[in-house]
Formats: C-alpha cells, structure tokens, sequence
C-alpha cells in the first residue's frame, strides 16, 4: 500500500530551481521543477544563464552549478535561482501511498510474471499503449512498424546472453540504453552493442520479454508483496544486479537518445490515467498520496 521515494530517486528527475537568496526566508526554498521550465506559465518568466537549457538526459551527471531569473509577471520582481537535486526524496525519502492505479498495474503485471514462470518459453509483455508504428529515433529510417519490430527483436534474441531475464523492448530514460553507470566489464560483445545493451534502471514497462528465469526472480522479490510502483520495482532489481536487464535498440538509437527501442508508448508523458503517486511529468499532486503520521 505504501512506499519510499529512496531507491527511485537515484535515477529519476528530481531536479528543481530553488531560490538562491541568501538572508532571506525563501533561500534555498523550491521555485519550479527543472522539466517545467519550459512551459508556458502566466505568472512567472524564466531566464537561464548560458546559452544551452538543461536537460535531464544529457546533463543529470554534470555537477557543475547552474543559475537563472524567475521573474514575478505581476510585479516584475526578479529571483535568482539555483538547479539542484531535490535531495529530500532520497534521505530520508518521501513514504507515499501506492495510486489504486499503481496497485492494479502491478496486479497486472504479477499475474504475467506467474503465468510467464510456468513457461518454458519466453513471455512477451504488452501494455495497452504500445505503438509498433512510430518514427524512429534517426528520422533518416523512416518509420518503424511490424516488420521492423519484428525483424529487431529476432536480432537482439539471437544476441542476447544465455542468462537473459528481461529484455525491455522500450525504454526511456538515461542515455545508451539506460546504463547510467556502466561497470569495468560490462561491456557487451562487439557484435552485440547494435542490437541490446545492459540496463541498469529502466522507467517503463510498456512492453518486454520475460524468460521463466526472470519471472521466477521477480515473483521471489514480490514475496511477500511488490513494495513500489511495478516499473520502479522492476528497475531497482535490475540496479542492484539482481535481475539480468536488457534493452532492445533500435538501429538509429544513440547515446543521446531520451527514449528508445523497437516498440513506442503512445504518450509517454501524458496518455495514462494512472495517477502518479509520487508526482512526475502527468503534474499529479504527491501530497495527496503522502503518509502522514497520525
């Protein structure tokens, strides 16, 4: 029913503006999360210095500070601010309620990693957002559909490891098929690298390949029950070397790819009816799923 922001946050986009006013009440005191930003907001005016916006993607790893003006429209008043981690999520963690709709697509998903446990074969997992025709990540390709799913998936099965337990066949997050931080020998066979590579922490679940091996790790870790929404739980096993993670990659995927594979979510960002307990890009409220003591 509940669960604790800590382990996710290592991986997710908790980057926001703070004010950076010191002497006053509101230094260091969150102004607007880093992906909103670049929305239109009747009320505030942005500004940041330098000449490239910040990106989650390409500079979560960058420790270098940053700065800008947020600009009260109403008044004209300018603060300065600050991008930072919003290291409360990680220590001590915000403990939250599990969204109903968190809970039933973890229902969801145990009842495949069951059925996929009692098979000899591979299982393949579909949500029901899951686009096979999409443009693809160099638009050069052309479009992805059937053929190419079918046709990259054979591939990256023929490469894939012997002690394979998920294979994601979309992915979206940190760049290079979301190994964002690789081990000295990790590195996957030359004749491999174009078609998967390791994964370390994997965001959604939109659609993969589950051996029985796999199933049967995720079950044992379920025991006694799934302790955080499905993707994130999936992923943090992935993370902690306990589950063998995969990516699928599709030929025009690259390292400075937000999102990748041979299959698409529909809308990542705005398709789904599940409420995100934790907040996230959808601009649900956390507070409303936060525990509280009583």
């Amino acid at each position: 029913m509940t669960w604790n922001t800590c382990r996710n946050a290592h991986f997710a986009d908790y980057f926001e503006w703070v004010f950076d006013i010191p002497g006053t009440s509101i230094d260091k005191t969150p102004w607007k999360w880093a992906c909103d930003t670049g929305k239109e907001d009747p009320d505030w005016t942005f500004t940041e210095e330098g000449d490239e916006e910040w990106t989650y993607v390409h500079d979560a790893g960058n420790t270098s500070e940053r700065f800008g003006t947020a600009t009260k429209v109403s008044t004209g008043e300018a603060f300065c601010v600050r991008l930072q981690f919003a290291q409360r999520y990680v220590d001590p963690g915000l403990e939250q309620h599990m969204s109903g709709g968190e809970r039933g697509c973890a229902h969801s998903h145990l009842r495949m990693w069951r059925l996929a446990a009692e098979r000899a074969e591979p299982t393949l997992v579909l949500e029901d957002d899951i686009q096979f025709c999409f443009t693809r990540s160099d638009a050069s390709l052309g479009e992805a559909d059937g053929h190419v799913f079918t046709r990259r998936l054979a591939l990256a099965m023929q490469h894939a490891p012997t002690d394979l337990d998920v294979l994601y066949l979309g992915w979206s997050g940190w760049r290079d098929g979301h190994s964002r931080h690789p081990k000295d020998g990790e590195e996957e066979r030359p004749d491999a690298h174009d078609y998967l590579r390791k994964a370390e922490y994997v965001w959604t679940t939109v659609a993969y390949v589950l051996t029985q091996a796999g199933a049967k790790k995720l079950l044992s870790a379920a025991t006694p029950t799934i302790n955080q929404p499905v993707d994130n739980f999936m992923a943090w096993e992935a993370s902690q070397g306990r589950l063998n993670a995969y990516v699928v990659l599709d030929e025009g995927d690259s390292d400075y790819t937000w999102a990748g594979g041979i299959v698409d979510q529909f809308d990542f960002q705005g398709d789904s009816d599940i409420t995100k307990s934790d907040g996230g890009h959808q601009g649900d409220d956390e507070k409303a799923f936060a525990v509280t003591s009583e």
